[in-house]
């Protein structure tokens, strides 16, 4: 008489179980090494990034580019498309009259761990170093005076960030949003007011907007937990850090090198304020 022998029920519930409890394990753990790698993708994006700039500057006699200026046919030229020369890296797009412009989309201009697919403006420079020009708003206010900020006025190079990984932002259509192609250095944006002699604690004001808004406009303040409106030109996700990478954003300073900095790890006094030129182009500390 032949007898057959096969796994039990019980066997097969334990094998299962079994195989449950390393997924729950591992699942995890694959995740983390995914967005390391994507991070170091992030990483790579701001060198090139960063080399271009310096390219530029080199050329330049020092100067840094205009954040963004417009043509006579109301092109915006950006600071990404100033650069695009040293690195021939990003989406050109055909603006008004066949002018070609750079919105910041595209090739190393795109953090892989951003949420929204072909938003313009994932990364933003310092808006102290790359001031507006022609054709903008701040254009047409009393007292604009074009300029450009030259390397020599910096202090500590290698302590200030240049450009940053930002929020998503409010979105206005398929393929357009309100990120701007800075991030706002100012003060009550990264922390309350230091006083005199910038000697205040630091109240990390910028970790209030470490979100991304959704398709509606709106973002939920990590701090409070509460629901804002982001679809306006204010203080939003798409003009601030973001600590997308495992609690950690990627910052590219101006002396070329890239460091990943942890959410409450910026310090705007060490990191984003430059004395020498803030007073004269984004107003006094309180």
């Amino acid at each position: 008489m032949n007898s057959k022998k096969g796994f039990t029920l019980i066997e097969l519930l334990v094998v299962i179980a079994i195989i449950a409890i390393l997924a729950a394990i591992l699942f995890p753990v694959f995740a983390q090494a995914r967005e390391k790698a994507r991070a170091i993708s992030c990483v790579s994006n701001e060198k090139q990034i960063g080399l271009a700039m310096l390219q530029y500057t080199q050329d330049n006699d020092e100067q840094f580019p205009m954040l963004q200026y417009y043509d006579s046919n109301n092109n915006p030229l950006d600071w990404y498309l100033a650069v695009y020369p040293y690195m021939k890296n990003g989406t050109l797009e055909t603006g008004a009259g066949g002018a070609k412009t750079l919105l910041g989309r595209g090739g190393v201009w795109a953090c892989p761990s951003f949420p929204v697919s072909n938003q313009e403006a994932n990364y933003g420079v310092n808006w102290e170093l790359c001031r507006n020009g022609a054709g903008t708003w701040a254009a047409s206010q009393p007292g604009f005076v074009q300029v450009t900020v030259n390397q020599a006025s910096i202090d500590t190079p290698s302590d200030k960030v240049m450009v940053m990984e930002k929020g998503a932002a409010a979105p206005i259509n398929a393929t357009s949003s309100y990120a701007q192609a800075l991030f706002d250095p100012s003060e009550n944006n990264f922390t309350n007011c230091l006083g005199a002699g910038l000697a205040g604690t630091d109240t990390h004001n910028e970790l209030h907007y470490d979100a991304d808004c959704n398709a509606a406009g709106n973002y939920t303040d990590p701090v409070t937990n509460t629901i804002v409106s982001g679809a306006n030109w204010n203080t939003t996700p798409g003009d601030m850090p973001r600590f997308r990478h495992q609690s950690g954003s990627n910052m590219l300073f101006i002396d070329g090198h890239v460091k990943t900095m942890h959410r409450g790890g910026l310090n705007w006094v060490n990191n984003v304020y430059i004395a020498s030129i803030y007073a004269s182009l984004a107003g006094t500390p309180c």
